[in-house]
């Protein structure tokens, strides 16, 4: 893997850790067993996943 690449990815990886951690989802020895792909699923739930919601109507 290029120096280039290897360097991405790590720095990807203490975005996403870093996040996760500031709202306390995980701590840090969880994360470290994380791929990278679960740390990114794990922060667009948390950051981007907005609850729906439902409106009730007034008749009942």
């Amino acid at each position: 893997m290029s120096k280039m690449l290897q360097n991405a990815l790590e720095e990807q990886r203490k975005y996403y850790s870093q996040k996760l951690l500031a709202i306390g989802v995980y701590n840090k020895q969880v994360m470290t067993k994380m791929t990278l792909t679960e740390l990114k699923n794990e922060y667009n739930y948390f950051y981007h996943n907005v609850p729906k919601l439902e409106r009730k109507s007034s008749a009942n």
